[in-house]
This record gives C-alpha cells, sequence and structure tokens, in this order.
C-alpha cells in the first residue's frame, strides 16, 4: 500500500487445548498422547 495502514491483529490467545484424547484416538498405537510410530533411521 502507498499510505500508511495500521494492521489488524487478534490477541494471542490458547483457544484450544486438552484435546490430547481426542487427537490420537484413531491412531493405530499411542502411547501417552503421543503417535507411536516404527523405527525409519538406524
Amino acid at each position: 500500500s502507498v499510505i500508511p495502514m495500521a494492521m489488524k491483529k487478534r490477541a494471542d490467545t490458547v483457544t484450544d487445548g486438552a484435546k490430547a484424547d481426542d487427537i490420537v484416538a484413531n491412531a493405530p498405537v499411542s502411547d501417552d498422547h503421543f503417535f507411536v510410530v516404527p523405527k525409519v533411521v538406524e
């Protein structure tokens, strides 16, 4: 823009959270809210 404009900003707040159980619910293998994947690099 050729004229100075103030950018609209939103508050930096956490709105999602405490959904770890929902996120890993469909994972084939999970451990303590983490996805368990096979080792790829030896």
